[in-house]
């Protein structure tokens, strides 16, 4: 399968998944720092139950959160999608494995009267068109913990409930105030929340 063909995939992938979000999830009662659920995805089980492996298929790597952000300022020129004067809202981090790196990130944007969705993967940075509500709040990347500093921190409550639903990925909802990790097997989820500032677990359902 070639780079656009997967490229092309992948984005279709995104974009029902958050097609679920804004149909499904929306309706629930908001968590602490008003995130919502994550895509409707299922992580790959593991073969032995032993314990939680990475499911990423060979030839997809995964990337980090500071890899989206950097490739912003060259989305203009390079993909034509007009970011100046957007601060981001909200993010979406679609197969996230146990450092923090996942298969795709999705970037909510919004400023002057514009909303935009970016989705980052493989080095691509690309625009999702899917109308969809972001909170008020902007994501500040200095005053908040990286994906991959939340999970060396919380790395025994998280890693513990993905081996309990004997899963090698994750879901990760970021906002203004909170960080949202959307645990799923084929039968069930788990829903951990902490604080997007210090780590602290704010809830467990």
């Amino acid at each position: 399968m070639g780079p656009r063909v997967k490229s092309a995939a992948l984005l279709l992938f995104l974009f029902l998944g958050l097609l679920l979000l804004q149909a499904g999830c929306l309706g629930r009662s908001p968590s602490p720092g008003g995130t919502e659920g994550g895509f409707s995805s299922e992580p790959a089980r593991t073969s032995s139950g032993s314990g939680i492996q990475d499911s990423t298929p060979r030839g997809v790597p995964k990337v980090s959160l500071s890899d989206a952000l950097a490739a912003l300022p060259a989305a203009s020129q390079e993909a034509g999608i007009e970011v100046g004067g957007l601060t981001l809202a909200k993010v979406w981090g679609y197969g996230v494995d146990s450092s923090g790196l996942a298969r795709a990130w999705v970037l909510g944007m919004q400023g002057e009267g514009r909303t935009v969705l970016l989705t980052y993967s493989g080095g691509q940075l690309e625009k999702l068109d899917l109308p969809t509500a972001l909170p008020q709040g902007e994501v500040k990347r200095e005053a908040i913990l990286s994906p991959e500093d939340l999970f060396r921190k919380d790395m025994s409550t998280i890693v513990r409930e993905m081996n309990n639903l004997r899963v090698g990925e994750c879901d990760l909802v970021l906002d203004e105030g909170s960080y949202q990790v959307i645990i799923r097997s084929a039968t069930e989820s788990k829903t951990l929340t902490f604080d997007a500032r210090t780590g602290e677990l704010m809830a467990s359902p």
